[in-house]
């Protein structure tokens, strides 16, 4: 039985300013979202800031998040860390804290070729009891995956899923046709993306994983429910209306526009972490502007 729906959203960790988790905040986030009828959180993606927390404070983000979720919908829990030993210790705090499923960047300081990645993913598999989703982000992991590599790991015991992506529209249709053709029928196929992800799931894709629909998940969850329904033109009149909101983050850092409109809607996300600053005043005071009417015009019913 597959575990994803079509709408796995990733929330931010806000922070206390002594950089500990706020866990209030945290949970009022996950269980707004699941409110709103997402199909799966994801905690400690790149939405998430894993890379600023150290070990307990990444294991006590899944356990918040666990006990916001309370069984309603999957848990999926980031694991990525620069040695496969890190990345296995993470992955056994994760499951005992409750996460339903792991996902696994490839992090690195020296990129890793193709049978380094391949190696990492049978290692960790190994050693966890948990299905294991691959997320190709090349542009945080400096690691492409090939179609080729990405079906290789996806062969191996243990892989549930993964969170793949494309350039434009064209290389994800021809991307999921090729996964969605070759790659075990256990393997959930998915793709991230806060604006042609939903693409994946007009091309046949199980899921469509993304950062934006933390904050704003009513929007998000109406275009998942017409991508899933194969709706193209419900579609496309629905990303009309996010799409200001999506090229303010591609231009200016996803996670920092989620923690900005967090803010702006009163939901306590928080400064990011330093060295990391907030956008420019005048990008604040665009979402300031778009944000009230996308909520108030497009949330799913």
């Amino acid at each position: 039985m597959p575990l994803l729906g079509p709408l796995v959203v990733y929330p931010p960790t806000p922070r206390t300013v002594d950089g500990d988790v706020a866990e209030e905040a945290l949970a009022a986030l996950v269980d707004r979202a699941v409110d709103a009828g997402v199909d799966g959180i994801a905690v400690l993606g790149s939405t998430g800031g894993a890379a600023y927390l150290d070990r307990a404070r990444r294991r006590r983000v899944v356990e918040v998040a666990a006990e916001a979720v309370a069984g309603r919908v999957p848990l999926v829990a980031g694991v990525g860390a620069t040695t496969t030993e890190a990345v296995i210790a993470h992955s056994d705090d994760a499951v005992a804290a409750g996460a339903d499923a792991l996902l696994l960047g490839t992090v690195s300081y020296l990129p890793l070729t193709d049978d380094e990645v391949v190696g990492l993913f049978a290692d960790v598999t190994r050693a966890v009891d948990r299905p294991v989703w691959a997320y190709h982000n090349p542009t945080t992991t400096r690691f492409s995956f090939t179609v080729e590599t990405l079906l290789r790991v996806a062969a191996l015991p243990g892989v549930g899923g993964v969170k793949d992506r494309g350039i434009d529209a064209a290389e994800l249709r021809a991307r999921a046709a090729r996964l969605l053709a070759d790659a075990p029928t256990t393997v959930e196929v998915g793709f991230s993306g806060d604006l042609l992800g939903v693409e994946g799931l007009l091309a046949g894709a199980r899921t469509w994983h993304t950062g934006l629909a933390s904050v704003l998940p009513g929007p998000y969850v109406a275009l998942a429910r017409a991508g899933a329904a194969g709706d193209r033109a419900e579609v496309d009149r629905l990303l009309d209306a996010v799409r200001p909101v999506v090229e303010l983050a591609l231009a200016h850092g996803g996670p920092r526009v989620v923690h900005a409109i967090g803010e702006i809607l009163g939901l306590g996300t928080g400064r990011l972490p330093a060295p990391l600053l907030p956008p420019a005043h005048e990008v604040v005071t665009r979402l300031e502007q778009m944000i009230p009417e996308l909520v108030g015009t497009t949330a799913a019913p």
